[in-house]
């Protein structure tokens, strides 16, 4: 946790200046920077750039400081050609490994939801990309993740759910050229047994 506090500290001091589901501070990708629903979680690749984005849903924090995720590609041949973020985002990891400080914290808009990235992408592949997403390495949260930090209080930081409801250390939370992502609390018993009439 006290790595997530250095990181949001730091990108804080160098220049000076001082968040669907009912579950809180869940964190997702979606292939949309304003509708995020489970027809925005799969993209159907047009073999040309497109970008994605790292959100978080549902924030318990008026502002996010700094976040931490990990993403792993079902297929190595999607490029990620240019990762960014609002407000001065310095990323201290890699493309696939977002340890994140902002100089601003990151501001919830009203309904409680945050870009917090955009991964520009590009695929030439017509099989289907499950995008996982985990712990950062390393992590702040005991190789559990994502995670987020409080813009108001960085020593307050918060483990984020995923937004496609999976447990475990990563879980699928977007799609190229697959069905999307549907929340586990969206699904019925009915709409399981519709896939077999």
């Amino acid at each position: 946790m006290k790595k997530l506090l250095v990181l949001g500290l730091v990108a804080v001091m160098a220049t000076g200046a001082l968040a669907q589901s009912s579950e809180e501070n869940m964190m997702g990708m979606f292939f949309s920077p304003d509708v995020f629903n489970d027809e925005t979680t799969n993209f159907p690749n047009t073999f040309t750039p497109f970008n994605s984005y790292i959100v978080l849903l549902n924030a318990t924090v008026p502002s996010v400081a700094a976040y931490e995720a990990g993403l792993m590609l079902s297929d190595p041949t999607v490029f990620l050609l240019n990762v960014d973020g609002p407000n001065g985002w310095t990323n201290f990891g890699g493309p696939t490994n977002h340890l994140v400080g902002f100089v601003t914290p990151v501001p919830a808009m009203a309904d409680g939801g945050a870009v917090l990235s955009t991964i520009q992408m590009l695929y030439t592949g017509t099989a289907t990309v499950e995008i996982s997403m985990g712990p950062s390495s390393p992590s702040s949260f005991n190789s559990e993740g994502p995670g987020i930090a409080n813009g108001e209080n960085v020593d307050e930081t918060f483990l984020c759910p995923l937004t496609s409801f999976q447990d475990g250390p990563w879980g699928v939370v977007a799609t190229i050229n697959g069905p999307g992502v549907v929340a586990t609390e969206a699904q019925s018993l009915s709409s399981v047994k519709a896939l077999f009439n």
